[in-house]
């Protein structure tokens, strides 16, 4: 239950997160910048994160160094009202990822350790969070669009607090945990399997963290508000909980390549929804594949990942994985999706995801079928 306490606890904070870029668009900024605003502090910040691996080594425990990252994340949230222009939004965006990015995969090390050969339970842990995010995203849109777009920064930060007191009671992990280290990158490359799956990860999240980006915009340009948009953040949070809830099940029970297919499908449908029918009903609908391209795709990965990366690169490739799906994969949405935002509008940009999707999914789910079949045949 401490486990699942503190993703409850955690995950409002990524509610909070949800309406960052409202607060870019209210300060002036334009699509373009708000994607800039995303995207260069992550580069940045990730050249940097072999630091939490030398800070690991010298403390020899996660969890403090877990405890430093909530900690310079929540003076960092605490500094964002002070910012309105453009270049302090990117200077403070940049160490508040730097602290941030880190955060997600500790814990879940945290927890895969607890979990050792069960990690397929991961989304029954990771459901908590999901929970936590959708009881107080609808609350905290209507908060926002009845106040302003900058408390946002005090909620997350009461959260962050709430979840640095949490942290005190999660189990030390058993291992040393290396966070990033880039003399593993080498090693943990030669394994094929995750090469082409982090490439996979990797344009399926590009077009995923630009809706993550530009989503909140869509929803204002089509008439909605911070409202509309906690509801459709509800939506998608509730439907994900089924995801994480069953994923132990569906991951058990379906070879690899069936689940990636019906991954990619799912992206298609949720993009050309969002592009050919962009009114209120038709975008809340889309929300509810959520749960499959997000819910169940994340949790698959988590669970893929460790599998091939083994108990002693179990850290590393959690934080690759990671480094994939939240760091180059957001810079490339952020950056992509903006122009295109820029300049076709939300529609096309949408549209292009759904074309991208349909030529990835083929390939990878050909590739991972011809594989199949050669294991088969070597039995």
């Amino acid at each position: 239950m401490v486990f699942k306490f503190y993703n409850f606890i955690f995950y409002i904070t990524m509610a909070a997160f949800a309406y960052f870029n409202i607060y870019f668009r209210d300060v002036g900024l334009d699509s373009f910048q708000i994607g800039l605003v995303n995207a260069v502090p992550r580069i940045f910040a990730l050249l940097l994160m072999p630091i939490w691996g030398i800070m690991t080594d010298y403390f020899q425990e996660n969890k403090k160094v877990l405890f430093i990252t909530l900690i310079g994340t929540l003076i960092t949230v605490l500094i964002f009202p002070m910012a309105v222009s453009f270049k302090a939004l990117l200077i403070i965006m940049f160490f508040h990822t730097l602290f941030q990015n880190p955060v997600l995969p500790l814990s879940d090390c945290l927890l895969l350790d607890y979990l050792g050969d069960q990690s397929s339970l991961y989304g029954r842990f990771r459901l908590w969070g999901s929970i936590g995010y959708m009881l107080t995203v609808s609350l905290l849109g209507y908060f926002l669009e009845q106040t302003a777009s900058v408390n946002l920064f005090y909620v997350y930060a009461f959260i962050l607090v709430l979840s640095i007191i949490m942290l005190r009671f999660l189990p030390q992990s058993s291992r040393e945990i290396e966070v990033l280290n880039l003399a593993d990158f080498t090693k943990i490359f030669k394994k094929r399997r995750l090469l082409y799956f982090l490439i996979f990860v990797f344009v399926l999240q590009t077009t995923m963290n630009a809706n993550y980006t530009y989503f909140p915009l869509y929803i204002v340009d089509h008439g909605g508000g911070e409202f509309l948009l906690g509801i459709a953040m509800t939506i998608s949070s509730a439907s994900e909980i089924l995801a994480f809830f069953f994923s132990d099940k569906i991951i058990k029970s379906n070879r690899f390549s069936k689940v990636i297919f019906l991954i990619s499908l799912s992206f298609v449908f949720r993009w050309l929804l969002l592009a050919f029918f962009p009114i209120n009903a038709v975008i809340l609908a889309a929300q509810l594949f959520h749960s499959i391209t997000f819910g169940l795709f994340f949790t698959v990965g988590v669970d893929y990942v460790n599998k091939i990366s083994g108990e002693k690169f179990r850290a590393t490739g959690q934080n690759i994985y990671s480094g994939v799906y939240m760091g180059l994969s957001a810079i490339s949405g952020s950056l992509i999706g903006g122009k295109i935002y820029q300049l076709f509008g939300g529609e096309i940009m949408y549209l292009f995801w759904g074309v991208v999707v349909v030529i990835t999914g083929i390939v990878y789910t050909i590739y991972l079928l011809k594989a199949e079949r050669k294991v088969l045949a070597n039995d």
